[in-house]
């Protein structure tokens, strides 16, 4: 069965569930990666009324967009920040590998360009390094995020040039 999803703009009203998906997919798929502090110190803190409040105002800011199932069912998020990064890409750990977050990308990515946007920049955890190469990312180093509780989280930094559709046009 291939899952059909809808990719959306966020509404204030998804905050709940991208809240939820935002905790889960931490806590459950950077298990391996992350130990219990670095992830509670990642999302412990975190509250839906927070999100929310930025989908709300922070609009000017940052895009947001959610993956929808046939049922209506939130299966993932993603964001752009249009200081040319992408921001997050989380999919709920009962949708990974079915092509969520390759739309959810794809998404962000479109935004990108039409902010004028060709080559994007993405500070990733560790556990996304693989979906981000496959999906076209060149690795540049590992860094680290510090939180703001103090705790650093090691990361990946990552970049891809973005294709445009314009075509060489020649004369035979």
């Amino acid at each position: 069965m291939v899952l059909q999803i809808t990719v959306r703009l966020a509404r204030p009203e998804d905050a709940e569930k991208m809240h939820h998906i935002h905790v889960n997919s931490v806590r459950q798929l950077c298990a391996v990666d992350y130990t219990q502090e670095q992830i509670e110190a990642w999302v412990g803190h975190l509250n839906p009324e927070t999100l929310r409040q930025y989908i709300i105002n922070g609009a000017r800011y940052e895009v947001q967009f959610v993956a929808e199932d046939e049922n209506g069912i939130i299966t993932g998020f993603s964001a752009f920040d249009k200081n040319g990064d992408i921001s997050a890409v989380y999919v709920h750990p009962d949708y990974t590998r079915q092509g969520v977050g390759k739309q959810l990308l794809k998404a962000a990515e479109n935004e990108a360009l039409a902010h004028n946007f060709t080559k994007l920049q993405i500070s990733a955890s560790i556990t996304a390094l693989p979906f981000y190469k496959a999906n076209g990312y060149k690795f540049i180093k590992y860094s680290s995020h510090r939180l703001r509780s103090n705790v650093t989280i090691p990361c990946a930094l990552l970049e891809k040039t973005l294709a445009t559709d314009t075509t060489d046009v020649t004369d035979d």
